[in-house]
């Protein structure tokens, strides 16, 4: 798996699994041991690839936190990556909010020195109770402090914002829990995806107990309306996803396109009945992400 934005990037594989493994929301790496490539098997497949990319290419590290690794592997990683691709663009790969704060400020920009520059990461939701909810193991508060590391270190990133996160009758409240979050840093590019609940994940039970009920595709829209409505950085929002009842993809900065939206949601929430903003997307027939 790998973001939208690194399709023409070379893959390659560093880790296996999660280190953490316990969002509810989540099922992606149940039933997998987390591990990490060695380096010869790592430089193996550098050189494999060597014929078909540039070496100016972007590296993305694959993998659901290769983050988590220790510096002395990931730098191990950059020195085989620079044997071969001498003028890397940039090197970028999956991160937890713990696994920005278990680097020290230094390792931080030595890594950003050697040319890993860019994360993505699973922020998810900006609402204390959601959070806690899905189990995700970190609190807005924690992830406000570790994005203003990265800020402070000269480092990009994207977050991930998944609508309907919270269930039936909390997206507004998340929508602006989650906007005021990112106010206060300064991501590149901000990715929403719609909740899905996929049969694999924890959360799929708690909807069977009744532990969770979740939003419609109108809650998700609104959530969606209120959340970039409070948003005011500038930052590119990309919501082009299969799993967005909308799609939508613009700089906030621009006060024109983020109008355009706005009333075009507008537009959408007055004319659609429920049923027909339940049929945008067909979740009981996604079996993956």
């Amino acid at each position: 798996m790998r973001p939208p934005q690194e399709a023409r990037s070379l893959l390659l594989p560093a880790t296996q699994g999660c280190t953490y493994n316990k969002c509810n929301f989540c099922y992606i790496s149940r039933g997998y041991t987390f591990m990490s490539m060695r380096p010869d098997e790592f430089e193996a497949q550098a050189a494999a690839y060597k014929p078909y990319f540039p070496s100016t290419t972007r590296v993305y590290l694959t993998g659901s936190n290769p983050f988590a690794l220790s510096t002395r592997k990931l730098k191990e990683y950059i020195a085989i990556l620079r044997k071969y691709y001498p003028d890397f663009g940039r090197v970028s790969l999956q991160a937890r909010i713990d696994d920005i704060a278990r680097k020290t400020d230094e390792e931080l920009r030595e890594l950003k020195e050697l040319g890993l520059s860019h994360l993505y990461i699973g922020t998810e939701n900006g609402d204390e109770e959601v959070l806690k909810l899905m189990n995700k193991g970190h609190t807005a508060s924690d992830t406000v402090t570790q994005l203003r590391r990265l800020d402070e270190t000269g480092y990009g990133y994207t977050c991930f914002y998944v609508l309907g996160l919270g269930g039936k009758g909390n997206g507004i409240r998340s929508a602006l829990n989650t906007a005021a979050m990112f106010n206060s840093v300064n991501p590149e590019r901000i990715t929403t995806t719609g909740m899905t609940l996929f049969e694999a994940s924890p959360v799929a039970d708690m909807a069977r107990k009744g532990e969770f009920v979740e939003a419609s595709e109108r809650e998700k829209i609104e959530e969606l309306r209120a959340f970039l409505n409070a948003l005011k950085i500038d930052v590119f929002y990309d919501g082009v996803h299969y799993l967005n009842p909308l799609n939508y993809r613009f700089r906030n900065s621009d006060a024109s396109a983020k109008t355009r939206v706005l009333t075009d949601i507008d537009d959408i929430l007055a004319s659609h009945t429920d049923a027909e903003l339940e049929l945008m997307v067909n979740r009981r027939q996604m079996t993956s992400l």
